[in-house]
Formats: C-alpha cells, sequence, structure tokens
C-alpha cells in the first residue's frame, strides 16, 4: 500500500479514537488527542516489549492493535512527526511552543552537526525525536552519546521509542524530563548541541526566573521582552566543548527586533558564526506559525579577524542537501536554489537589523548621497482606540446616538479602504456614504446628554474595562492625535505605500503619520514620489520586520532611519518634475492600473538623474 494512504488511514483512525473519546468520557478534544497520542505510543512500545523511561497517564481508548499497523510505523519513524502534528491538537502545542522541524531541514542541520565526528550530542528540546532520530541515521552504533531534555513526558517517551526502533543502543540514551534551563546540576561538555527551542513569546513562560537565571550566570542585562529561544542559545553555551558545533533553527525576528540585539551581542562574543540559513520570506517553513525560520550555525571557538558570516537565503529547499553544505562549508552556490552574502564577523553590528545582509540591492551607490528620514520629518504611529467598534462610527451609529459634531473627527480605519497614493475629500465622502466607520468619538469636555447615553452604553458592553480604556481618565476621552500630512502603511506585502492625506482625517494604528518639517504640498509630494518608487522598495528592505508569509512591518522608529532624498535641497525643477510625476502615478489608479508600472519607471529614472547630478 502506498505510505501516504497507509499514513493517512493510521491517522484516520487515531481521529476517530479522539472523536470517541470526546464523546463517551466528556473531555475537551484538546486532552483527548493528547490521551489518544499518549496511548499510541506506550502501545508502540508494548508491541515492541520496549519499556518507556517516562510515566504519563494511559486512558482505555480502545487502541486495539488490529486498528493501527504497528509494522508500517516501525518501517517509516518519520510517520510519528506526523501523527503528532495531526492528532494532538494545535491549541496545545501552540501554548506549549511546540511547532516541528521539517525533515529535510533537520536532516541538513544534522548532517552539517556531525560532519568530522561526534562522539556527545545534546538536543535541549527533543520534541518527537527529530534531531536525535536523524543523527542516529548518520552515527548508527558508533561509540556516540545521545542525551535530549523535554517538559513534554509524551515527548521524551516518543524520542526514547524512535531511538530504540533505529537501533541505537539504550545505554548511549539519557533523555530528561526537564526544564533545560532550569537544569544546573549536568557538567557534562558536548560535541554538538541541536535545537529547535519552544516559540514561546515572552509573557508565555516563567520569564522573571529564567531571565535573571540567565543574566546572572553570563553577566548580562536582558530586555524582558526576551524570547525564549534567546535564553535556550545562552544556556546551552555552558554545555558546548571548545571546538564544538551548535545547530538551531528559530525564528529570524532576532534579526530585527530591539530584544534581539542582545541575542546577537551575545553570539558574536562567544561564538565563530559560521553561517544563517534563512528560508526566503515568502514562505512559511513551520506549518503552523506565521514566522520566517533562520537555521544558525556556530562553532565555539574565537572567530579570526577575517572570519566571513555566510548569510544564505534559501528561495526553494533542494532536494540534495548537498547542494546547502557546498554554501555553508565552501561558498559554493547554486542561484536555482540560493542566494549567498558574506559579511567579516568583525564588522556585524549587532545594533543594525541583520535581515538586510540577506537582500541584494542595485542602490547601494545611492544611499551616501541619501538622508535619515528623521532629518526632515517625524512619524508617530496612529490614535489607538482601545475599541474601534466603539471609537469609530458609522453614519448611521452617529445618527441613531444624536451625537453633537463637536464630539467627532473624521477618520479612517483601515488601510486597505484606500486603494491608491492619495486620500482627499471625495475618498472620505465615498466612506461616509457606504456607512464606514468614518467618524471618531472625541471627546474633551463635558459630554453632552446625548453623549452620555452613548458612554452609559459603552460601560454596558464593557468597553470601559478593556486594558487602554481601564487606563485612561476619564475612560471615554481619547488619546489627541494630529492629522497627518502623509500615511504610511503599518503592514504590507508587495510594497508598503506612502499616502498623500489631503483631508482633515486622523489615522487609528493601521497607519503611521509622517510630518514633515515643511509645509510646501510640492515638496510633500516631490517626497512621495521617493518613497512609493521601486529605488525605494529596494532600498528599504533593510530596515522593516518580517513577519513571514511575505508580510511585512515598520515601526516609527524604522521609518525615521530609513534613507530618503533631501526634497528641502532640491532645485525647483527637480521639485515640481517628481510632484508631477506623483500626480500622474496618484491619477494612474483612479483610471486603471494600466500605466502604475511605466510611471513608477519613469520615477526611477529621474531619481537616478538627480542623485547622479546631485
Amino acid at each position: 500500500m502506498n505510505s501516504n494512504i497507509l499514513n493517512n488511514k493510521i491517522i484516520g483512525v487515531l481521529n476517530k479514537k479522539t472523536e470517541q473519546l470526546v464523546r463517551t468520557q466528556s473531555i475537551s478534544k484538546e486532552l483527548a488527542s493528547r490521551l489518544v497520542y499518549c496511548n499510541l505510543i506506550s502501545d508502540l512500545a508494548d508491541h515492541i516489549g520496549y519499556k518507556l523511561p517516562s510515566k504519563s497517564s494511559k486512558e482505555d481508548v480502545a487502541l486495539y492493535r488490529s486498528d493501527i499497523d504497528f509494522e508500517a510505523i516501525l518501517n517509516d519513524r518519520g510517520i510519528l512527526d506526523e501523527i503528532f502534528e495531526a492528532i494532538v491538537e494545535k491549541s496545545y502545542r501552540k501554548c506549549k511552543g511546540q511547532f516541528l522541524t521539517p525533515s529535510k531541514v533537520a536532516q541538513f542541520m544534522a548532517a552539517w552537526g556531525v560532519s568530522g565526528g561526534v562522539e556527545s550530542v545534546l538536543d535541549p528540546a527533543v520534541g518527537p525525536g527529530i534531531f536525535l532520530d536523524k543523527i542516529a541515521e548518520v552515527v548508527g552504533t558508533q561509540d556516540c552519546e545521545m542525551w535530549g531534555f523535554d517538559l513534554d513526558s509524551s515527548m521524551v517517551n516518543t524520542t526514547s521509542l524512535r531511538l530504540s526502533i533505529a537501533g541505537f543502543p539504550g545505554d548511549k540514551t539519557t533523555l530528561l524530563h526537564e526544564d533545560f534551563l532550569k537544569s544546573h546540576f549536568i557538567t557534562k561538555k558536548f560535541d554538538l548541541i541541536i535545537c529547535n527551542p519552544p516559540y514561546l513569546n515572552f509573557h508565555d513562560f516563567d520569564r522573571n526566573f529564567d531571565i535573571t537565571s540567565i543574566e546572572k550566570k553570563f553577566g548580562l542585562k536582558l530586555s524582558r521582552l526576551t524570547n525564549i529561544y534567546s535564553l535556550f542559545f545562552m544556556q546551552a553555551t555552558s554545555f558546548i566543548k571548545s571546538g564544538g558545533k551548535m545547530a538551531f533553527i528559530t525564528p529570524s525576528e532576532f534579526f530585527y527586533t530591539g530584544y534581539g540585539e542582545d541575542l546577537k551581542k551575545f553570539l558574536l562574543k562567544n561564538w565563530t558564526i559560521e553561517a544563517f540559513v534563512l528560508v526566503d520570506f515568502s514562505k512559511v517553513v513551520f506549518n503552523d506559525v506565521l514566522t520566517t525560520a533562520v537555521v544558525t550555525l556556530l562553532s565555539k571557538n574565537s572567530p579570526q579577524n577575517d572570519h566571513m558570516v555566510k548569510f544564505i537565503r534559501v528561495l526553494e529547499w533542494p532536494d540534495d542537501n548537498e547542494t546547502l553544505m557546498e554554501a555553508v562549508t565552501h561558498g559554493i552556490i547554486d542561484k536555482n536554489f540560493i542566494t549567498s552574502n558574506q559579511i567579516k564577523q568583525t564588522d556585524l553590528d549587532p545594533s543594525e537589523k541583520w535581515q538586510s545582509y540577506f537582500e541584494e540591492s542595485d542602490n547601494s551607490s545611492l544611499l551616501q548621497k541619501l538622508i535619515p528620514l528623521s532629518k526632515i520629518a517625524t512619524v508617530d504611529r496612529g490614535i489607538a482606540t482601545g475599541h474601534n467598534n466603539y471609537f469609530a462610527l458609522t453614519q448611521d451609529e452617529v445618527k441613531k446616538w444624536k451625537i453633537e459634531e463637536r464630539f467627532l473627527k473624521p477618520v479612517i480605519t483601515k488601510s486597505r479602504k484606500i486603494k491608491g497614493y492619495d486620500f482627499g475629500s471625495q475618498d472620505y465622502k465615498s466612506q461616509q456614504l457606504g456607512n464606514e466607520r468614518a467618524y471618531l468619538l472625541y471627546c474633551f469636555e463635558e459630554p453632552s446628554e446625548n453623549l452620555w447615553k452613548y458612554i452609559e452604553y459603552g460601560e454596558s458592553i464593557g468597553t470601559h474595562k478593556r486594558y487602554l480604556t481601564s487606563h485612561r481618565t476619564p475612560w471615554y476621552s481619547m488619546e489627541k492625535g494630529k492629522v497627518a500630512p502623509i500615511w504610511a502603511m503599518v503592514f504590507s506585502r508587495d510594497q508598503m505605500r506612502f499616502i498623500l492625506n489631503k483631508t482633515n482625517c486622523f489615522n487609528l494604528t493601521t497607519f503611521h503619520g509622517i510630518f514633515p518639517y515643511f509645509n510646501d504640498e510640492i515638496m510633500q509630494k516631490a517626497l512621495l514620489a521617493y518613497l512609493n518608487s521601486d529605488i525605494f522598495r529596494d532600498i528599504q528592505i533593510t530596515k522593516r520586520r518580517e513577519y513571514g508569509g511575505g508580510l511585512h512591518k515598520f515601526e516609527p522608529k524604522d521609518l525615521e532611519k530609513l534613507p530618503v532624498i533631501d526634497v528641502t535641497k532640491l532645485p525647483a525643477g527637480n521639485l515640481e518634475k517628481l510632484s508631477s510625476l506623483f500626480d500622474e502615478l496618484c491619477e494612474s489608479i483612479r483610471i486603471s492600473n494600466k500605466n502604475e508600472e511605466k510611471i513608477r519607471k519613469r520615477i526611477d529614472k529621474e531619481l537616478q538623474r538627480i542623485l547622479e547630478i546631485s
């Protein structure tokens, strides 16, 4: 029988057992799925006469051996990963930070880690055991010790069972049902540490204890926003031999977040960074989490002054991992699958956003002719209401509650409502007539009788108890804002848009507001022509934050650092030409999108001419 059909049949049986347990025992699907998975591992161990190392709750869920083809699992251990991901509820795996490493990625990491030979391996968060399993395939029964940690007893059992099925000696295996971050009694050092740490944000783990513990251990001062995988990097450093290797797969957010600066400093100080292997930003490595993944490859020795760090970007994961191995070890690339850049480790600045080193730009020569946006403008986030559906009203709601005009301000609430590059009075009127949320409750005086009724309604639905509103006095009084001449989209996928605001509309947090230090409209349009150009699209890659799946984000401080053309010093003729081209760009969207690309090319050509002769 085809292996996929067989695997799906096994998963189908287990899903039915989960539904049966929910129905007969009146328990949640999350708990039922966990019990079914634990029973499968226990029954599989019984089938081969293997004693599991960790006790776990076992309920009778009628997993008769006639229902499951155990031999199929024994012949293909990888199905255990598929079963875990398909059976155990996503909600449980998410709260535990359990996101599985794809087989090809794990195979590559293991192959790199054991190249040159290893006598001891540690996985600080084994999960279903894919890394140690892949290493067992390479080292066989040679003299190598395997160690692993996991907080989930079922993961410890699964890993132990997999290694046994693989024929790896039990006396060479040590698996601990413990928290790696709180483990201090082990003094052993390892040749290789390989890991996919739990993906938990700062509010999902015991950060006060864990962060403080790491700070004391290494003499550091860490941000309380630090992600748990940063702590795994640091804790693991205590367990590595001199000359040993470490291979981690994590989200790539530490390249561009503020708290990631701590990790980058730590890596630069304590390791030779061999390579970062980044999956293309438009792809998602983990099935259940929207994030970009990076494989970090490290060696525990002091870097040479001329050591080059390889920044490898995967366009498509190759069938043969040798392609990546060649790129990592020798810098040989196959452009069908990867791009590569090399930067001296001594030149890496932890305060910079390192994702820029994965990108190629033809405009690097222009950067010296540009200035930070902060030289000619400030950037502020939009107004955070705390409850948009209450504070942003439609025309019908305004009429229903008879709220007076003095308590309202025009507002734009959603970036997707703006299709072009400018927003005028007719655009706002269309939102009003379309019954969009176009009115912002903006009260800084004693409410009228009508407004009091609306305030009482807000309290009846709990608006006053929300986080932001509960910290305002009075709760219904909005934070004060300013009308921004230029709006910048906070999130984007293909290309970020910068929009000329020709109205007196306020903006909520869907946009950042750009406030130039000049009021000249021609100058503002010239700046907008640059901000919406393809030249700037390539340049801004160095400052944006990547959220996977092609999603990008800018914070106000990110925008203020962006290199821009200094429109305040351009001759009048250049300003008028760029302003005119921006008007054409806006008009092309109103008529059709057919000419947009042509106009962008004309803007790029004009910018190149200006910057070359400036």
